[in-house]
């Protein structure tokens, strides 16, 4: 059968052989996909990107067999959508993880770069857990929307201010696919009254800096090797809105609300456009993109900052490593929900290299 003939079952949308997931439902549709794109390696600037990579057996380290047991052990092997890494170039790199407590993972992400460490994509899609199907909308709304940016050209102006408000205009143009996928994934699923929602966030490493369009409470962080860290973020939620009204930290969290969403991205949303914010890359250090699986552990810049300071030497900046890492401590501290971080590896003579290629 050729690729043309390929449908979901789910929503009956073209799919392409090697896919692991349909890209307007997010619906599991088959075995797992190798890397997509350039290998590492290979002399382009063109970013690749990566789709599910699964086949080793969490229990031995032996071969997953096609009828999903461990030809050395013989465990069940958990399903790609339970847990994936992702690398589209060796700085570039994230982990996506069921966590302990949950059923099945809701979470999602979507990663895309260039090899020559100039320009990446890193998007991370939290589904709502209240919502059937939100993982599906999670992942058709993370690759809609690293697809769209991935494809942008590099602007043809120079200068901070011009950057910002091109990769700003780029990331809101791509909120909107992305909104427009989870959209698509209730439509698929005949709209049920809860339709399947996600929240969003988005970061763009071109032009020296990152810039980060978000809508929910996914966050991303600028953390370097020295100087200030930031938490570009601040959470759509009633957490924000607690700890702004004075109440103490420990109080708010302990909210049943805290974690209550304001803004998502779904056919229920009322109010889905994002926010933006912008960081230039003056120093070498990681942008951190995560969801609440991972923050609520650290919830506290200073936290998060001792983090991955504390776990990044043994990754020898390599972030799919330290992915692994920040979502294995996560579980070790519970893991009461899914887990995703997505990691970059910034440095700035890199990124002066670079300077005039291309994203897509």
């Amino acid at each position: 059968m050729t690729d043309a003939e390929l449908r979901c079952p789910s929503c009956g949308a073209p799919i392409a052989a090697t896919d692991t997931f349909c890209e307007a439902c997010g619906a599991q549709v088959g075995a797992a996909a190798e890397p997509a794109g350039p290998e590492v390696g290979d002399d382009t600037t063109s970013p690749a990107r990566t789709s599910v990579t699964n086949g080793i057996c969490d229990h031995c380290g032996g071969k997953v067999l096609d009828d999903g047991f461990c030809g050395t052990c013989g465990q069940k092997a958990r399903s790609p959508r339970d847990h994936w890494s992702e690398r589209p170039a060796p700085w570039v790199g994230g982990v996506c993880d069921r966590g302990i407590v949950h059923a099945a993972n809701e979470d999602a992400m979507a990663l895309a770069a260039n090899p020559d460490g100039s320009f990446a994509v890193l998007v991370v899609c939290d589904g709502v857990t209240s919502a059937p199907h939100s993982d599906r909308a999670a992942v058709a709304a993370a690759r809609a929307a690293c697809n769209q940016l991935s494809g942008v050209p590099m602007p043809a102006a120079t200068g901070v201010a011009p950057a910002i408000s091109y990769w700003t205009s780029a990331l809101e143009s791509a909120t909107t696919e992305a909104n427009a996928a989870a959209v698509g994934t209730a439509h698929a699923l005949g709209d049920p009254a809860e339709p399947p929602s996600c929240t969003f966030v988005a970061a763009v490493i071109a032009d020296k800096m990152i810039t980060v369009g978000w809508c929910g409470d996914s966050r991303a962080y600028w953390l370097p090797d020295a100087g200030k860290a930031r938490q570009l973020t601040v959470d759509h939620s009633l957490g924000t809105s607690l700890l702004a009204a004075g109440e103490p930290r420990e109080q708010a969290e302990a909210d049943p609300a805290f974690h209550t969403i304001t803004r998502w991205l779904g056919a229920d949303s009322v109010e889905h456009a994002p926010e933006f914010a912008s960081q230039t890359i003056d120093t070498p250090g990681w942008l951190l993109v995560c969801s609440d699986g991972l923050w609520n552990y650290a919830s506290v810049l200073d936290e998060m900052v001792t983090l991955v300071a504390d776990t990044a030497p043994a990754a020898n900046g390599d972030p799919v490593q330290l992915a692994t890492a920040l979502v294995d401590w996560a579980n070790a501290a519970g893991g009461h929900d899914n887990v995703t971080a997505a990691l970059a590896r910034c440095n700035p003579s890199v990124l002066l290299q670079g300077e005039g290629t291309t994203g897509g």
